[in-house]
């Protein structure tokens, strides 16, 4: 297990309110801090174990990017003969917005496919 994904966990999803630049607090800027610092060092592709970790701490707000960054994290468990685990996988994910997202990537994808 990477020592980031176990950071990613003990955060949890980051606070709303980054693209605004209005932190409700010090704590919320410190979180937005320490989340993108262990995103950004999570070694690609994650194990099942990683991701399902990772999929219960999606941001549930646009990060500059940094939602992108997590979600190619989640998208690198994906293989061809486990689609269908996967789209599990999705489903259990905290926001609306990277679920809607990956989603729509995984149709697209199994759609090249054909």
């Amino acid at each position: 297990m990477q020592q980031s994904v176990l950071k990613v966990q003990e955060l949890g999803a980051p606070p709303e309110g980054f693209e605004s630049g209005n932190p409700s607090s010090k704590k919320a800027f410190r979180i937005w801090d320490e989340w993108m610092e262990a995103v950004t060092s999570i070694q690609k592709p994650v194990t099942w174990e990683e991701a399902e970790i990772l999929i219960k701490c999606c941001p549930t707000d646009h990060m500059a990017g940094m939602e992108w960054t997590f979600l190619h994290c989640i998208e690198s468990v994906c293989r061809t003969e486990e689609t269908e685990r996967y789209q599990a996988l999705i489903e259990q994910c905290n926001s609306d917005m990277m679920k809607h997202e990956l989603l729509r990537r995984l149709e697209n994808w199994i759609s090249s496919k054909k």
